[in-house]
């Protein structure tokens, strides 16, 4: 058996991995599905003494419209209050816009000394071809909503776009981008004053691409990462400052190790996600990919973190099929897209990544659904095995982003649920209101799924009939057995070997289960799995 069919939808043999206990919030929603197209950039962040700041890019135009709404929209989850700050009945009307005109594509940032959120991104201001320059706003106050400090690029920065925004302890404020049209060549410019910046300084890497920027919240530091190259001459660089941009080491290419086999040349792909450990030292995590012949191939597919002090290469994940049922997509492998947290308490690292189901396909586009993975380690050397954020089902989880201080062990994880697999806003499929949701949890957890009311069962939960039954049958006629857990962990039904299985929302004893998330715990002749069910009266 290769997998289960709840009524009509197939979960691979993905489900097969462990859960970790969290809930997953809906904080707003976009129909603009292609967040990034690279590396995992900050869209998240965790302050402990405040909260969890999240942006995104928001739109709620159709495919076609030009997207003249466009802009990047903040949400703040309140530790106080235990609540986000701007969060609608309808998910599309949830968040508040941080510019005042159309924007896109960017990053978020926390002020080290004010734990305020600060956003950059980049708008057109006309011309043919069109002339982009990058806009950085500030909120007043952590979790405050109110960005009245808008720090337009022009005149200064006028044709650089996709900023990528850092900030040090310094109050300096640091952008990567790319200059437009020259092709493509990578620029770092700041302002160690609010909105005044230095001449940016081109780095010479003819047809860049996949940059991130990332600075120390504890010392001066900054390291920025970039692609250059396609295919078997696909390099990824980075650079180090200590002195918050005022000098910067020379650029370093990085060699990956021999993933696939030492006949086989291993290639970066897609960028690098970046953090600073309690050491003040940087580690990068990416995706390796190998070559066959001249051509860079995306399953299978590893992801590894490099330790920069050390120059040492960690293995954490592999993925890959023979058999794919459908493509993946522009600018993506099998698992690709790492970010990277930790904890600064114990220095327990954890690492985050999107992962194409090779059976899931969307039937309108032949794309490959993906959900969301992660693991952890307590040395940067041995990871734990992956374990799900996400349950299979009809909709794709991209862009996942792990907020870099995870404190305490609490995790807030960012990512896109695309109702319809492949991006709308390049052409592909049609356009849809998704879901912007950040999982919430620990990672120190097992299996299962925490109950909360924010668990959002109108865009999570499984398809099922609407007596509220849930049924299961195995695509093969075998016989599958079913065991329904709650939140604790204690079987709630359990059911013997048969060809379907119906689940009525009863316990054993014939009582009806309260409403909330559930686990559906499943085993077949050969193969077996977990999905999550949200029950609703």
């Amino acid at each position: 058996m290769r997998n289960l069919l709840l009524l009509g939808l197939v979960l691979s043999s993905a489900t097969g991995a462990r859960f970790l206990p969290g809930v997953i919030d809906t904080v707003g929603g976009t129909t603009f599905d292609n967040q990034n197209s690279a590396p995992a950039l900050q869209w998240v962040a965790m302050d402990p003494a405040n909260g969890v700041h999240v942006a995104w890019m928001y739109s709620a135009s159709p495919y076609g419209s030009n997207w003249p709404d466009r802009t990047v929209r903040y949400n703040f989850y309140d530790k106080n209050t235990g609540a986000w700050n701007w969060n609608d009945t309808d998910f599309m009307a949830s968040g508040i816009n941080s510019q005042t005109q159309r924007t896109g594509y960017g990053t978020m940032e926390v002020d080290p000394v004010t734990g305020a959120a600060v956003i950059a991104c980049h708008y057109s201001a006309g011309g043919m071809p069109p002339t982009f320059v990058p806009i950085v706003t500030r909120d007043v106050a952590p979790g405050g909503g109110i960005f009245p400090d808008q720090c337009d690029g022009a005149p200064d920065l006028e044709a650089y776009f996709l900023p990528v925004v850092a900030l040090t302890p310094d109050r300096t404020t640091h952008l990567f981008v790319i200059k437009f049209g020259v092709s493509d060549d990578i620029f770092y410019t700041r302002a160690t004053s609010w909105c005044t910046w230095d001449q940016p300084s081109g780095w010479i890497q003819s047809g860049g691409y996949g940059e991130n920027l990332i600075a120390s919240h504890a010392s001066n530091k900054l390291i920025a990462t970039w692609m250059t190259g396609n295919n078997n001459e696909m390099t990824l660089h980075y650079r180090a400052s200590s002195d918050a941009g005022t000098t910067w080491d020379p650029v370093v290419d990085l060699t990956p190790p021999a993933a696939f086999g030492p006949d086989t040349v291993t290639v970066c792909a897609l960028g690098a996600g970046l953090v600073f450990d309690r050491n003040d030292d940087c580690r990068l995590v990416t995706t390796l990919v190998p070559l066959v012949g001249d051509s860079a191939y995306v399953n299978p597919a590893e992801v590894w973190m490099y330790e920069i002090s050390s120059a040492t290469w960690s293995k954490i994940s592999r993925a890959g099929s023979g058999n794919l049922s459908g493509d993946f997509g522009p600018n993506a492998a099998i698992c690709g897209r790492p970010s990277i947290g930790e904890n600064p308490d114990n220095g327990r690292l954890y690492v985050a990544w999107e992962q194409f189901d090779s059976l899931n396909v969307e039937p309108s586009t032949n794309l490959l659904r993906a959900d969301v993975y992660v693991s952890s380690s307590d040395d940067g050397l041995f990871w734990t095995e992956p374990a799900m954020l996400t349950s299979t089902d009809e909709t794709s989880k991209r862009f996942p982003v792990v907020a870099r201080n995870c404190a305490g062990d609490s995790l807030a994880v960012f990512f896109e649920q695309d109702l319809i697999a492949g991006f709308n806003s390049d052409g592909v499929g049609d356009a849809s209101n998704n879901p912007i949701c950040v999982w919430r949890g620990s990672g120190v957890g097992g299996v299962g799924i925490a109950e909360e009311s924010r668990c959002q069962p109108a865009r999570l939960r499984p398809v099922r009939n609407p007596d509220t039954r849930f049924a299961f049958r195995v695509n093969n006629g075998g016989p599958v057995e079913l065991e329904i857990l709650d939140v604790t962990g204690r079987t709630v039904r359990r059911f013997p070997p048969a060809l379907a299985v119906m689940w009525d929302g009863r316990d054993a004893l014939g009582r009806e289960a309260k409403p909330g998330c559930y686990l559906a715990r499943w085993k077949g002749t050969t193969d077996s799995g977990r999905t999550k069910l949200v029950l609703v009266r």
